[in-house]
C-alpha cells in the first residue's frame, strides 16, 4: 500500500524547488498544474520527479540554468581568441555562435585602404585554428577589393562582385578587349593560369582558322572540328614521318598553338619498335632481348661488347647517350675489383653500407661528410660486392629498420643507412658476413679480405 503524504507539506516541497502549485494534488506520479516562480509560465510537473536531487520543476528554466553552469566565462573566451589572433568587440555570444572581432595582425591581408576586415570566427573555430581564427590570415577568404586588384594584375579586370575563388567571374581582358570571359579566382591568382581564352589560344574558333592553324602545324585534319582541347584525327604531312605507313595522329589544337608538335612519331614521342630496335643496336650497342616495351620502360638487352644483360630505358639511350652499364666508364664497374664498406656518422647515429671500385675517393668522400671508416669487404669481381650490398639492405629493410634522414633533409646514399639504435655497427657487419658466407658456403669471407679500422 503506497505511502500517505500530507498534501500541506508536498505542497510546500514544490515550492523550495520553485513552482507553485494551483491546483488540488493529484497524486505523486501524475501531472500537478504549477506556476513557476522564476518565469512566470505555467508547468505540469510530476512530484516524484521534481523530488529527485537536482531535478527542477520547470524545465525550460533547468535547461537554461544547466547551460548556464557549462557556459564559458566571458574573460576565459576572450583570452582563447586572443590567443588565437583576434580581439573581441563584443559580448560572448556564445561557443557556436559567430563572435564580432578584429584581427590583431598588421599585415592582415583583410586590411585595406586603412579599413579592418569584418571577421565573425567561433569559439569552437578558434580552438581548433593552427594558423589563426582570422579568416583571411589563415588563407581561407580573400578580401573583394584585394581580389579585384589581383585580377587586374594579371590582365583581367572584374565587371561584377567577387562571391567565391572557384565560382566563374564575368572579367574583361585588358589585352585584347574581349569582355565574354568568365575565369575563376582560384584559377588566374591561386593556379597561375591566364585569365583570357582568347589570349591564351583556349576559346574555340570558327573551324576554317582550326583547319588552317593544323596545316601550318603540317597534319591534315580528317574529321570535323572537335574542339580546342579534343583530340583531332589528323593525318602527318611530312614526307620523313618516321610513323607507320598512314601516318595517323590525335593531336590537340591546344597543344599546337602551345609549341607542341603535332605529330608524335615527329616529335619522337613515340618509336616504331623496328627504330627502336636499330636505335638500340647503333647507338647504345645493346642488343635487345624482348620485344619493345616503351620509351620509359627498362628494355633488356644483350651488351654486344661484354655480352652482359642490361636493362635501360630508350629515353636514357637517346637522351643521355647511356650504354651498358656493365662496360661503361662512369660509374661503378661491375666487372673491375670492388670494396663493399660500412661507414658511421655520431651525430646521426647511423651506419651506411656502400660499393665502391678500388681508388675512387668514394671512401674519402664520405668521410670528409663525417662518417668514419669501420669495415671493408674486398672482392675480385665488383659485382658480387654489389649483390651482398643489396642482401644485406634487403635483410635491413626486412626488419622493419628504415633509412636515417639528416634532420628532415636527403643526402648522397641516405636509402642505404640504418640507425644504430637497432643494432650496434659489430652486428650489422656481422649480419654482412653471415650473408656472405651463406652465399659462399665453401669459402671463407673473403672474396678476398675482410678489415676492419675504427
Amino acid at each position: 500500500m503506497p505511502r500517505y503524504l500530507d498534501p500541506a507539506k508536498v505542497k510546500s516541497a514544490m515550492i523550495r524547488k520553485g513552482v507553485w502549485p494551483i491546483s488540488d494534488w493529484p497524486g505523486t506520479g501524475k501531472a500537478w498544474l504549477c506556476v513557476c516562480m522564476d518565469c512566470g509560465s505555467f508547468v505540469t510537473p510530476v512530484h516524484r520527479n521534481v523530488m529527485r536531487p537536482g531535478a527542477s520543476g520547470c524545465k525550460p528554466c533547468g535547461r537554461r540554468k544547466a547551460a548556464e553552469a557549462r557556459r564559458t566565462p566571458h574573460h576565459e573566451a576572450v583570452k582563447v581568441m586572443r590567443a588565437a589572433g583576434v580581439e573581441p568587440l563584443e559580448a560572448f555570444p556564445g561557443v557556436d555562435v559567430p563572435w564580432r572581432c578584429r584581427c590583431l595582425s598588421a599585415l592582415c591581408p583583410g586590411l585595406w585602404m586603412g579599413d579592418p576586415a569584418d571577421i565573425r570566427p567561433r569559439l569552437s573555430d578558434a580552438r581548433l585554428s593552427k594558423i589563426s581564427a582570422c579568416k583571411y590570415c589563415a588563407r581561407i577568404a580573400i578580401r573583394p577589393e584585394r581580389a579585384v586588384q589581383q585580377m587586374i594584375e594579371r590582365g583581367v579586370k572584374p565587371l561584377e562582385r567577387y562571391e567565391k575563388a572557384g565560382r566563374p567571374w564575368r572579367c574583361e581582358c585588358l589585352t585584347c578587349g574581349a569582355d565574354d570571359i568568365t575565369p575563376s579566382y582560384a584559377n588566374v591568382v591561386l593556379g597561375g593560369q591566364g585569365g583570357c581564352q582568347h589570349c591564351g589560344g583556349r576559346a574555340r574558333v570558327p573551324e576554317r582558322q582550326a583547319v588552317a592553324e593544323m596545316l601550318a602545324a603540317g597534319v591534315q585534319p580528317l574529321q570535323d572540328y572537335p574542339g580546342v582541347n579534343e583530340r583531332w584525327r589528323s593525318r602527318c604531312l611530312a614526307e620523313n614521318c618516321p610513323g607507320p605507313a598512314n601516318r595517323i595522329v590525335y593531336p590537340r589544337l591546344g597543344w599546337v598553338r602551345r609549341g607542341a608538335q603535332a605529330c608524335k612519331w615527329c616529335a619522337g614521342v613515340v618509336i616504331d619498335p623496328l627504330t627502336a630496335h636499330d636505335i638500340m643496336v647503333n647507338q647504345a650497342g645493346l642488343l635487345p632481348q624482348v620485344p619493345y616495351p616503351g620509351v620509359r620502360e627498362p628494355w633488356k638487352c644483350r651488351c654486344l661488347h661484354c655480352q652482359s644483360i642490361v636493362s635501360p630505358t630508350l629515353g636514357s639511350v637517346t637522351g643521355r647517350g647511356t650504354r651498358c652499364s656493365e662496360c661503361g666508364e662512369n660509374g661503378f664497374q661491375r666487372s673491375q675489383p670492388g670494396l663493399l664498406y660500412l661507414v658511421t656518422h655520431e651525430r646521426m647515429h647511423a651506419a651506411k653500407v656502400g660499393v665502391c671500385n678500388l681508388d675512387t675517393g668514394r671512401i674519402e668522400k664520405h668521410e670528409r661528410r663525417g662518417w668514419v671508416r669501420y669495415a671493408l669487404l674486398s672482392f675480385t669481381v665488383g659485382r658480387q660486392a654489389e649483390l651482398l650490398e643489396k642482401q644485406a639492405l634487403a635483410e635491413w629493410r626486412s626488419q622493419g629498420w628504415d633509412p636515417v634522414l639528416d634532420g628532415e633533409r636527403r643526402y648522397d646514399g641516405w636509402t642505404e643507412t640504418v640507425s644504430l639504435s637497432v643494432a650496434t655497427a659489430d652486428g650489422l657487419w656481422q649480419g654482412i658476413l653471415d650473408l656472405y658466407a651463406l652465399t659462399r658456403p665453401r669459402r671463407t669471407p673473403s672474396g678476398a679480405r675482410a678489415s676492419i679500422g675504427r
